[in-house]
């Protein structure tokens, strides 16, 4: 409706920055209480009702359920319900539209809202500026392309990423990793963007997710002063993405205008002439360095007239660095001047409380800007809107080029702010952390800042250097060459292979890398050298470089079958075992007869696709790794393209052949360090025996993240850098998002130690690493072991071509190609397969010789023990770049250890929260044990403090099988009747034969990753005897492979994600006619949203509202949804609950499907009568015997064939 929206555009202008991520509130103000839940549905917050009492909290369980007289709800994604209370009147209850009437009708009694709105102007409508206003622009018209792109610092990668997204329309994907230099050790010229890495959200603040939730993100800015509530006046321009076309300096063949409207932004010239025009002044601010001006002093003019005028009415500010090259002026960094301008208005206050800075709004227009990260740090710095003229300008070699590039840069700004878990681009700000600025220059910028000093680092002096040098790059007469950036395996890949065939010796290979890593340091340790002892007394042949058991300090990084062939995926894993050292697995499944056969030397991924979790695989091994992120592409989920997909590994994922799988950017059961803490008991509850590892990538901030983590109970963080490999990205996010290796290792050292929790966790570290020196210095930091990814795919042949993504890799290793044969088919010219025992022969000898490395370095130090270097960085110096980079810190001792708790004289013993589970499974194991096939245990309270049900019990029953300890069939029932409403995780990992029937409500994550048994959730009777609740929380059969769910209530948000197998029946009805035009249509649906994103396989009945957002990503299965045409819900309705992610139709029934619901309705028809609802019963009969015209089906539509891109 046309007020509502107008409240929200007026809220949106009037609060500039909007708080995003998971969020329950509960607030009070007098006798006005209001419970909410965030935009996306990532926190849960139940509302209901017991005789006496209203409660809303987390947990449906905080009220016993015999006091509960209606149905608890969940509240769905942005859903807001209001309490009114009142001396001696009953308390009012506010829905979610009342409340919104509400909250309308008291904002429009303090303002005229129709008059904002008619101040607020789309960019698309407003009129074209005179010929004339392009002039400004054309000063620098005269000098070269070539020149200009030279001065602005841009290198060859950045033109064929532009040129490839001007072509395709779409971002470019890359893969291995990033092995080139920090800029701040870089030898070509640099942009201060360049010292900034883009940071993610990590477990607080998920990563979410861009590629299914798309109608919740918009990268929508409003341009101009931000209003007043209680008066008009102030005109502002609605932009669709903070993106200007036009400011070109020369004249251009592209229609900008018409490419501009049809994106819903505008040129650059219509926006100065419509601010220009009576609305409110626009002031150009030169961004550049006049002569004999110092940077401190540019900066300071800039912020003098900025602020200048905007006191004096300006309503638009362009900062411009048109003239930058023209003339005496000389360049200076927008993203400086940006940062500068922005924070001197905010600082500057006027009467009345409101800060300068919400008066105007400050574009950029700048030939630096020259990817989507200079994008997006500038608009995290502070640029309301940006217009990039030389990106424009080099899109325009490629038809439709800039259309395109428009295209891709919108999608690519909404990853980004995805990867810090907001979906609104109010919600982004400086979500960056440097290395290398000296202190004056990170004070500009107010972001974190590592590795610089007063006097070390980049600084002004340099900057003012750099700025004139430039200059005369951009006014050569001679053209300029761009350049190209300096990358370390292309020079010594081929001397991995040959050490590894032992044709040549390791100690030549450490050499070259030692000399290329001087010569071109890369990383923050390649600036270090070691203190060795002037006398060596230790023998390097007895030195113990043993770790936990394992021989080496190493392990082989995490890489999935699907991004690896079959051969090398068993190669890595053999490899281990010989080495005696852990080979991670990654997200993809094992290989059925690996299952078990390297449980000491095997580490098996948990991540968020949760592709082949199943309690066998949990059970598979000694190592269990939740991967919250992965540090070449943090905030993002993988990605394996259909033709990676064979029949194989279609098997190991429980997938269909053929079919693109992508994994959700985030974990859907980790949206808080509490929720970390719950799946990392889940996984020890599951696998009593196994090590529960947490991967995270490098980011600043990490010291406070292991702390969570290892008070979420892990016995090992994973920290991994940004120049990690990997099999598919963005290319962006491989070079720009994370951090590196060596701060993350040393910044959560260092923040156990102070807070004594060192001993609890081992630190992992990968990212980079190539010699046993590597090794070493990262150990010398705070590691306890180091990974080899990259590098071990180099070990058996991999050329480095950066083509994992393509699935051509022409040495059969990133590839499903198996023969010369299907080579040729492909039409691959040269193919050599991997034998499987030849490279586990190069990889044992290499890391051998590597371990001798690690062995004499260690005598070296004097120490016996490798595992004693742990954490002592004083046995590092910086030898070698003292003027970039100050290790000073990162080098010093951590600050000493507190005392914990625990370790006084009083022990504190709480009852476990797996005390049930694992209770049930000691009595159920016993009956078995004694000869009994059939147990059934009756419980009449299972409480939310009773955690994973069912779990310890089905763990127990696969290791017996494993160990042959339990034979035959058997069967487990576990019944909780009356009023139970188990904990988190009920049922998570449970497999055949175990059978669980809860009678009151059950909590999050209900039978996550099951493959077989069956979960029933049915309404319990409260103290009166009336059936009420029956409803399950968020994450309902998440990852699940098997099994059958039976939910007699509703379901919140993100049911059956992932499903690739099971069956489930929802059967929560429609309460009340549906009214879709009024919007909302989460608040009063049984499903609240998101249900069937990345859903493979398996089949579901949903007998009620299955909510908005549905089949995103889905890929498999069928949902069978009931139509109910006199409440509304017919095929129209069910379309529009579509969302935009799911390519599905929605069809009539075939023989095949009224079989299937004949069957799964037959099974809730039965649990329902078992439980002597004759009533709800014989309604299910009677949809029975009606499914053929009563129900629809949604399928996903055929896949189109994807091949390789050749970018």
């Amino acid at each position: 409706p046309s007020g509502l929206r107008s409240l929200y555009t007026l809220f949106r202008r009037f609060l500039a920055a909007s708080a995003q991520g998971p969020a329950a509130v509960i607030a009070r103000w007098g006798d006005r209480l209001v419970f909410s839940v965030d935009a996306l549905g990532l926190r849960p917050l139940w509302f209901g009702e017991t005789e006496t009492e209203y409660f809303a909290s987390s947990e449906l369980g905080v009220v016993p359920h015999g006091e509960v007289v209606s149905d608890p709800r969940p509240l769905a994604p942005g859903e807001k319900v209001g309490l009114r209370m009142s001396s001696g009147r009953p308390v009012q209850i506010f829905e979610h539209r009342e409340l919104i009437a509400e909250v309308l009708a008291a904002v429009s009694g303090l303002t005229d809202l129709s008059a904002h709105e008619r101040e607020h102007v789309p960019a698309a409508g407003l009129p074209e500026a005179p010929a004339e206003a392009s002039a400004p622009f054309r000063r620098m018209a005269g000098l070269r392309q070539e020149n200009l792109l030279a001065a602005n610092a841009w290198k060859t990668s950045d033109l064929l990423s532009l040129r490839q997204s001007a072509k395709k329309g779409r971002e470019p994907i890359a893969s291995l990793g990033y092995d080139g230099p920090l800029a701040a050790l870089s030898a070509s010229r640099q942009n201060l963007s360049d010292f900034f890495k883009e940071q993610v959200a990590v477990v607080t603040n998920p990563a979410i997710d861009r590629e299914r939730e798309r109608e919740h993100f918009s990268t929508r800015v409003h341009l101009g002063p931000r209003p007043l509530l209680r008066k008009g006046g102030r005109h502002a321009v609605l932009l669709e993405i903070p993106l200007l076309t036009g400011g070109r300096r020369r004249p251009s063949l592209s229609p900008d205008r018409t490419i501009a409207r049809e994106a819903g932004t505008c040129t650059l010239e219509d926006l100065l002439a419509f601010f220009s025009s009576g609305r409110g002044r626009c002031r150009v601010l030169s961004c550049s360095l006049r002569p004999g001006e110092t940077v401190s002093a540019s900066l300071e003019r800039l912020r003098c007239e900025a602020v200048s005028a905007v006191s004096r009415g300006c309503r638009l500010l362009l900062l411009d660095d048109g003239g930058a090259f023209t003339g005496a002026l000389s360049f200076l960094d927008p993203g400086l001047a940006t940062a500068a301008v922005h924070r001197a208005l905010r600082e500057a206050a006027v009467a009345g409380g409101e800060n300068l800075r919400r008066r105007a709004s400050l574009i950029v227009r700048s030939g630096a800007l020259r990817d989507l990260h200079d994008l997006a740090f500038l608009l995290g710095m502070g640029a309301d809107a940006l217009c990039p003229y030389l990106m424009w300008e080099v899109a325009d070699e490629e038809e439709n080029g800039v259309r395109n590039l428009l295209g891709v840069l919108r999608v690519g700004l909404e990853k980004v702010i995805s990867t810090m878990g907001t979906h609104e681009m109010g919600g982004y700000g400086r979500f960056f952390a440097s290395i290398g600025l000296s202190y004056e220059v990170a004070a500009v910028f107010g972001a974190p800042n590592f590795c610089g000093s007063f006097r070390r680092g980049l600084t002004f002096a340099d900057l003012e250097r750099d700025g004139r040098e430039r200059r005369k790059l951009a006014r050569s007469s001679r053209q300029q060459p761009v350049e190209t950036q300096f990358r370390i395996y292309p020079r010594i890949w081929k001397m991995v292979g040959a050490v590894a065939k032992m044709e040549e010796n390791y100690a030549e290979l450490s050499r070259l890398v030692r000399q290329l890593e001087n010569e071109h340091p890369l990383a923050i340790r390649h600036l270090t050298d070691f203190r060795f002892r002037d006398e060596v007394a230790v023998d390097p042949a007895e030195v113990d470089a043993s770790v936990a058991g394992h021989d080496l300090p190493i392990f082989i990084s995490a890489m999935s079958f699907g991004s690896q062939g079959e051969t090398p995926f068993r190669i890595y894993a053999e490899t281990a075992r010989r080495l005696n050292i852990v080979c991670m697995n990654g997200e993809g499944g094992e290989i059925a007869d690996m299952l078990g056969m390297y449980r000491k030397n095997r580490g098996q991924q948990i991540a968020s696709g949760r592709f082949g979790v199943t309690m066998e695989y949990l059970n598979s091994t000694d190592f269990l790794e939740i991967k919250v992120g992965q540090g070449a592409k943090p905030g993002e989920g993988g990605h394996l393209p259909g033709f990676k997909v064979t029949e194989k590994i279609a098997a190991a994922r429980h997938a269909a052949p053929g079919v693109t799988l992508i994994s959700p950017s985030n974990n859907h059961d980790i949206y808080s360090i509490e929720d970390l803490a719950q799946i990392v008991e889940e996984l020890r509850t599951a696998n009593p025996h196994a090590r529960i590892s947490v991967k995270v990538p490098a980011v600043a901030g990490i010291g406070t993240i292991s702390l969570g983590v290892a008070k979420a109970g892990a016995d090992i963080i994973t920290i991994s850098g940004y120049d990690g490999g990997t099999g598919a990205a963005r290319r962006h996010a491989i070079k720009y998002v994370g951090f590196p290796v060596e701060i993350g290792v040393r910044e959560a050292h260092c923040a156990l130690v102070e807070a004594g929790m060192r001993d609890r966790l081992e630190i992992w570290a990968d990212g980079g690493a190539k010699t046993g020196r590597d090794v070493v210095k990262l150990m010398l930091l705070g590691a306890n072991r180091v990974g080899f990814g990259t590098m071990a795919m180099v070990v058996i042949g991999c050329t480095a071509c950066r083509g994992c993504h393509l699935g051509t890799c022409h040495v059969g290793i990133a590839t499903q190609i198996e023969t010369a044969e299907e080579a040729r088919a492909r039409g691959l010219k040269r193919f050599v397969p991997r034998v499987l025992e030849n490279g586990v022969i190069y990889q044992t000898t290499f890391f051998r010789a590597l371990g001798r490395e690690i062995r004499t370095l260690t005598a070296k130090l004097g120490y016996l023990r490798t595992r004693d270097l742990v954490g002592d960085a004083h046995l590092l110096e910086q030898t070698r770049g003292l003027d970039r980079l100050d290790l000073t810190a990162l080098l010093a001792p951590p600050p000493p250890g507190t005392v914990r708790r625990d370790q006084g004289a009083v022990r504190i013993i709480r009852k476990p929260l797996n005390y049930l589970t694992s209770l049930i499974s000691g009595l159920v194991t016993e009956a078995f044990d004694g000869g009994s096939e059939r147990v059934h245990y009756n419980d009449d309270n299972a409480s939310s403090s009773d955690r994973a049900i069912g779990t310890y019990l089905a763990g127990a029953l696969v290791r017996a099988r494993r160990e042959g300890r339990l034979s035959g069939a058997r069967d487990a029932v576990l019944h909780f009747r009356r009023d139970s409403i188990p904990g988190n995780g009920l049922g998570a990992f449970t497999a055949e034969p175990l059978t669980i029937h809860v009678e009151g409500g059950a909590q999050d994550g209900v039978g996550k990753s099951a493959n077989g048994g069956r979960i029933t959730v049915l309404k319990g009777e409260n103290r009166h005897g009336v059936r009420v609740g029956g409803s399950v929380g968020k994450g309902l059969a998440y990852g699940a492979q098997g099994g059958t769910f039976l939910i007699q209530g509703d379901a919140d948000s993100r049911a059956c994600i992932r499903l690739s197998g099971g069956d489930v029946v929802l059967g929560g009805r429609i309460r009340s006619p549906l009214d879709d035009a009024g919007g909302y249509l989460a608040e009063r649906a049984n499903l609240k949203g998101f249900a069937f994103e990345y859903m493979t396989a398996g089949r579901v009945v949903v007998l009620g509202d299955p909510g908005p957002w549905i089949c995103s990503g889905m890929t498999g299965g069928t949902v069978y949804c009931r139509l109910d045409p006199e409440m509304g819900m017919d095929r129209e309705a069910l379309r529009r609950r579509l969302a935009k992610g799911a390519h599905v139709s929605i069809r009539d029934l075939e023989e095949e499907d009224i079989a299937a619901l004949e069957e799964l309705l037959g099974l809730y028809h039965r649990e329902l009568l078992s439980s002597h609802q004759d009533e709800e019963a014989d309604w299910v009969e009677g949809v029975m015997a009606r499914c053929r015209t009563a129900f629809v089906s949604i399928v996903p539509e055929p896949a189109p064939p994807v091949v390789p891109t050749d970018e």
